[in-house]
């Protein structure tokens, strides 16, 4: 009697049925990093942008994001894959289109997750090394934190959410404690809603604090990745997309609008200059103690532990989608078979994180600023030319399909949407030393690689003649396409 070996890993579909709404949800908003983002890029926007009006820029990214989402989750309906902006750009705007989109989330993805374990190795450090009470260092730190997110993403997808749930919730709680404790502080007068006047959100340094509130974002667009391992994708995947949406820009806005507060409109900007590390750490102290701000210090590090646990399973099912259609080498499509999880493009993509700190860390650069900033920033880059993408990729699409969907719902408010991403895009562009806060010339001439890698996904779409797409998207289309029309045939 012959026996399957159960660890083998296996080429086919995700389970399906295995995520729910909260499931998708836990994991894109651990990988957008609420704790990390206003540490890092909220003081930023306050400091460098346009100061108190950093809560009306945060509102106006968030309306340009769900006019995207309007066409997004009617196309995830449509395209239950688990290749994201690639088989949206695909169906959309044809192979070779879809080629470019497919290497520039490639590299996008992977320098962002590379970017988050830099950043995360070094935090990890210096936040162990304060509670040990003696230096440890980040090598070490980053050693642990590269072998867990290893055995989580060996493991069935829900384990991860579970950890990435925990984390979230505890950053989230925190940072809502300091929001609370300002209001009762200085009562709801003490929310100027001078903050949201025309004259101050769009006053100097608007596009730099537009630029920082898109890339605050990133990371709630890979509610579509999950779409094959949701649990009836059609209502599964929208419903995580807008409540995520909703969740993030209500929380960086009511957060702004606090460290703002707390600090004054008229003052709130020279002290995010003065001390741009410590802004929310100080305020944090003033109003609740020096035991909440190190407490916040250590969410820091668990915030940054889980937007590495999510942007790595967000690539690896990126990779596997590539994989299927030839794009990558077909063994990254291989899933275990008793997990269901990505086991060979994981330690394709664990190895590259791997190889990439090694590299750094011979070169003599800083796992934070060499490596964390300088990717991460390629990455945030890379991630909205991707969701301006699916902005056009959308519009056309429906364009041609748009059977049962409104106008304004599938072609006009994704339109909308997308010429705000571009807009962002271009505001990238011309402030990415602010972006990624640095002066080397070799990390802002990082851009030049997107467009090199759009190229090289058109050449590797142009070898795919012949070739059908392998997913389930092309058959949901086609299905869902072919029953419209015998509806409409019956009709006549």
């Amino acid at each position: 009697m012959s026996t399957v070996d159960s660890t083998r890993p296996r080429e086919g579909r995700f389970d399906g049925g295995a995520m729910g709404t909260a499931d998708i949800v836990f994991f894109v908003l651990a990988g957008v990093a609420p704790m990390g983002v206003v540490v890092a890029l909220l003081t930023l926007s306050i400091a460098l942008g346009d100061g108190a009006g950093a809560p009306g820029t945060y509102l106006i990214a968030g309306v340009v994001l769900a006019l995207f989402s309007t066409g997004y989750v009617r196309m995830s309906r449509r395209i239950t894959s688990v290749g994201g902006f690639y088989t949206f750009a695909r169906h959309g705007l044809g192979r070779h289109a879809g080629g470019a989109t497919a290497y520039v989330a490639l590299l996008a993805y992977n320098v962002a997750t590379i970017g988050i374990f830099g950043a995360l190795a070094y935090f990890g450090g210096e936040v162990i090394s304060e509670i040990a009470g003696a230096r440890v260092s980040w090598q070490v730190c980053a050693l642990a934190f590269f072998l867990l997110v290893s055995l989580l993403a060996y493991f069935k997808v829900t384990m991860s959410a579970k950890v990435l749930g925990l984390a979230l919730a505890a950053e989230v709680l925190l940072l809502l404690g300091f929001d609370a404790a300002v209001l009762i502080e200085k009562g709801f007068h003490g929310f100027s809603l001078e903050v949201f006047q025309p004259a101050v959100v769009f006053g100097g340094g608007f596009g730099v604090s537009l630029m920082l509130a898109f890339g605050s974002f990133v990371g709630f667009e890979a509610t579509a990745l999950y779409g094959e391992e949701a649990r009836a994708p059609h209502r599964t995947v929208p419903r995580a997309t807008y409540v995520s949406l909703a969740v993030i820009a209500g929380f960086y806005l009511v957060t702004t609008w606090a460290a703002i507060s707390a600090y004054g409109v008229d003052h709130a900007q020279a002290a995010a200059k003065d001390d741009p590390e410590n802004f929310i750490f100080n305020a944090s102290t003033d109003y609740l103690g020096q035991s909440f701000t190190d407490i916040m210090g250590i969410l820091v590090m668990t915030s940054l532990f889980a937007a590495f646990l999510a942007f790595h399973c967000n690539t690896a099912r990126y990779q596997v989608a590539l994989a299927r259609d030839g794009l990558l080498p077909r063994a990254m499509a291989r899933l275990h078979s008793r997990h269901g999880s990505p086991v060979v493009a994981s330690g394709w993509q664990l190895g590259l994180v791997a190889a990439a700190t090694f590299g750094f860390t011979l070169a003599g650069q800083d796992p934070y600023l060499g490596m964390g900033i300088s990717l991460y920033g390629l990455g945030v880059l890379g991630i909205v030319a991707l969701q301006a993408t699916a902005g056009i990729s959308i519009v056309g699409f429906f364009l041609r399909h748009r059977r049962g969907e409104s106008v304004w719902g599938a072609i006009v408010a994704p339109a909308l949407g997308g010429l705000g991403l571009v807009v962002g895009l271009i505001l990238m562009l011309v402030n990415y030393s602010t972006l990624t806060g640095s002066d080397l010339a070799w990390v802002n001439s990082l851009p030049w690689l997107l467009p090199a890698a759009a190229v090289a996904g058109v050449v590797a779409a142009g070898r795919q003649k012949g070739v059908e797409p392998s997913d389930r998207a092309y058959a949901t289309i086609q299905s869902e396409l072919a029953a419209a029309e015998n509806a409409r045939r019956q009709g006549e």
